[in-house]
């Protein structure tokens, strides 16, 4: 003979089933948030090296530049190259534009036979305020920092010469009530 409990279904028979694993909903909401922040974060990382002049292959992290193209003394830009021997380094001035390009190259093997490579470039460009002598352009490196700087350009003196004055006639009182 069957009893009742073998003709009931199975779910009835356990009461609410519970388990331990969180449901799949939960899993993909919190996998769905964090991929919004990773975007977030990208996004803002992006606008970040944009506005700096930045690309791809640039190397952000770590370079600090202030430049001072409108002060009183002329053009003056810091560029932390501290990572960079002053043989891998090279500034050219192409027409009103300064570039700043830097080149290393690493290698590593260990006595396993692991072998690794190391590419890093370096590349900045300013542009040369009209008023500053780009041809007198100078570089300095210290403490990591390299330093391009060139002097405003000295304005011509202004050839002396006389200028006329421009008397204008001026009514004589009198003169023109008798004629």
């Amino acid at each position: 003979m069957l009893c009742r409990m073998h003709l009931l279904p199975f779910a009835t028979r356990l009461g609410t089933v519970r388990t331990l694993w969180p449901s799949a909903e939960t899993i993909f909401a919190d996998l769905q948030q964090e991929m919004e922040r990773v975007r977030e974060f990208m996004s803002g990382f992006e606008s970040l090296l944009s506005s700096q002049g930045s690309f791809a292959g640039d190397r952000a992290q770590g370079s600090v530049t202030a430049a001072a193209p409108t002060s009183g003394e002329g053009f003056s830009v810091c560029q932390d190259v501290k990572d960079f021997a002053p043989e891998q380094l090279s500034v050219k001035v192409v027409g009103r534009k300064v570039m700043l390009v830097g080149q290393k190259e690493t290698q590593n093997a260990d006595d396993k036979g692991a072998f690794s490579y190391k590419y890093e470039v370096l590349k900045r460009e300013w542009d040369v305020p009209e008023d500053v002598d780009a041809e007198a352009l100078s570089c300095s490196l210290r403490d990591g920092c390299l330093r391009i700087a060139a002097p405003r350009r000295a304005l011509p003196p202004a050839p002396e010469r006389n200028v006329p004055i421009e008397v204008a006639a001026q009514p004589v009182p009198g003169a023109e009530d008798g004629a």
